[in-house]
């Protein structure tokens, strides 16, 4: 179980870390991906463009080093709820978005969304499946003093 655990952290290390230099490197599509939302006030949009990309870079790296696992883990989880919340109010209100995941302009629209959904879904249940099997600090202080 632990190479599972392994391979999956680093799976969620890959897609976070990736997905964070894409739209590092196009601040801009980014910013214009989240208007099509319309979730969020204008004058919050180009803070969340130039600061949500970093979170996501510091939380992949985070899920690399054991100090800081369960809070990467955390946040990740945090942030897929987030995701998914922006998805879910899109589609209810019938809009075409634009996805900006991954930097490239993919277009979401009707039963599209369930892809993304999906998707999201499913880093959520992965985050939550790693939290469960990560011990907590105090499990660690306390399997370190037996």
């Amino acid at each position: 179980m632990k190479t599972l655990d392994w391979l999956l952290r680093l799976a969620l290390a890959g897609v976070f870390i990736c997905a964070a230099i894409l739209k590092i490197a196009n601040p801009a599509a980014f910013h214009a991906a989240i208007l099509t939302y319309r979730a969020l006030p204008e004058s919050l949009v180009p803070v969340l463009a130039l600061w949500l990309p970093w979170v996501e870079l510091c939380t992949g790296i985070a899920l690399l080093w054991s100090n800081h696992r369960r809070a990467a883990l955390w946040i990740v989880a945090a942030l897929n709820i987030v995701f998914l919340a922006a998805l879910a109010q899109a589609a209810w209100r019938g809009l075409d978005v634009v996805c900006g995941c991954f930097g490239r302009p993919a277009s979401v629209r009707g039963a599209g969304y369930l892809e993304y959904l999906a998707r999201d879904l499913a880093f959520l249940l992965v985050a939550a499946w790693l939290l469960r099997r990560e011990p907590s600090s105090r499990q660690a202080e306390r399997a370190r003093n037996d």
